[in-house]
């Protein structure tokens, strides 16, 4: 159920991105040829009386709206993107990262007026301690804590886990651990003199979770977190892209989609809203990557548009295939690469 609704939710983000093409193309009254989910090869396709093919193809990495006059000139035809205005065209790329922007903030309203469920969470773990010998692991949520006569139940605060460990006699302890949607049950020795800072069973614990706010206030800490989420992804890529070339493998840890499903369905298991809280983190992410100037992107067509109106005339057709094509290309690539790299560490994980 929790990867039927992280499926779900990952197709509304891409939908709704690709609707916001769809829709201001619509209304400008440029023709849509195809409305697709995913990338070619097509599985399957039904042409509706508006023209449009609604379709559902192999690539599952996202999707795309094929527009009338969109890869060839349409001399004098007024449904044809390319012969629209510089302001229509720039609008019609950009209205799914509007979308996304808006889909986040919405998200985090959400989250924000519901509030989200209060767990406590291992934030680190030390080398050698006792719960690294246990195999507890840094993101571990702690369901149940047991030692002498104490059981502490999920949800637990840091200051009572510390005190109930602290104030035992009992050296042996059993914990049980949320990690994913699995639970899991370990025992740890506390040990007598441990080094400076890392208490005696080696973790650093967090608390989680949040109180609702009211509507007002939800609304206007979303629009603060959704600007705070774009900057924060913008340093990000960044350091992604100028620390590639110091160490490659630094690519290793970007998650592809089978990455993202397994992180989203970890989050469904603490909630509902760490699920919406993610999806609006995804969502804002999928809003600034199109914004790159980079080929094929959104923001890389728009960069096209603006070149063409400060030299004063059109970039030809043939060569901006060429440009799109192969910045597709490559996309393709590294989604196939991340990919493969998500399941690989499934595997070694």
């Amino acid at each position: 159920m929790d990867i039927v609704l992280v499926i779900l939710g990952l197709a509304i983000l891409i939908l709704s991105h690709e609707f916001g093409h769809f829709s201001v193309a619509k209304m400008l009254k440029i023709k849509v040829e195809e409305f697709g989910i995913g990338f070619p090869p097509r599985l399957f396709g039904k042409k509706a009386k508006s023209e449009t093919i609604y379709s559902v193809n192999a690539l599952p990495f996202g999707g795309f709206v094929k527009l009338y006059g969109e890869g060839e000139e349409k001399a004098s035809d007024s449904e044809a993107f390319l012969n629209k205005k510089f302001w229509q065209k720039s609008v019609v790329v950009l209205a799914g990262i509007v979308i996304n922007l808006l889909l986040g903030w919405i998200f985090l309203s959400i989250v924000f007026t519901l509030g989200t469920p209060e767990h406590l969470m291992i934030s680190s773990v030390s080398p050698g301690s006792p719960a690294a010998q246990a195999g507890v692991k840094e993101g571990d949520i702690v369901q149940k804590l047991t030692i002498d006569n104490v059981t502490l139940s999920d949800p637990i605060v840091d200051s009572d886990f510390v005190s109930a460990i602290k104030n035992s006699a009992d050296r042996s302890l059993q914990v049980t651990l949320l990690r994913g949607n699995k639970s899991i049950a370990v025992n740890l020795e506390k040990r007598l003199n441990p080094p400076s800072g890392q208490g005696t069973i080696g973790v650093g614990l967090t608390n989680i979770g949040a109180a609702p706010k009211s509507i007002p206030k939800s609304l206007s800490d979303a629009a603060v977190a959704t600007a705070e989420f774009s900057w924060l992804i913008l340093g990000g890529l960044w350091s992604l892209i100028t620390g590639i070339f110091a160490n490659p493998n630094i690519i290793k840890n970007v998650a592809g989609p089978v990455g993202i499903i397994s992180l989203a369905s970890q989050a469904t298991s603490l909630g509902l809203a760490y699920l919406l809280q993610l999806l609006a983190l995804i969502s804002v992410n999928l809003a600034v990557l199109n914004l790159i100037p980079f080929p094929a992107l959104d923001g890389g067509r728009f960069l096209v548009f603006l070149i063409e109106k400060i030299k004063g005339r059109k970039i030809s057709t043939r060569i901006q295939l060429i440009i799109n094509g192969t910045g597709f290309a490559l996309l393709i690539l590294l989604m196939i690469f991340v990919t493969v790299n998500d399941v690989r560490n499934l595997f070694v994980n």
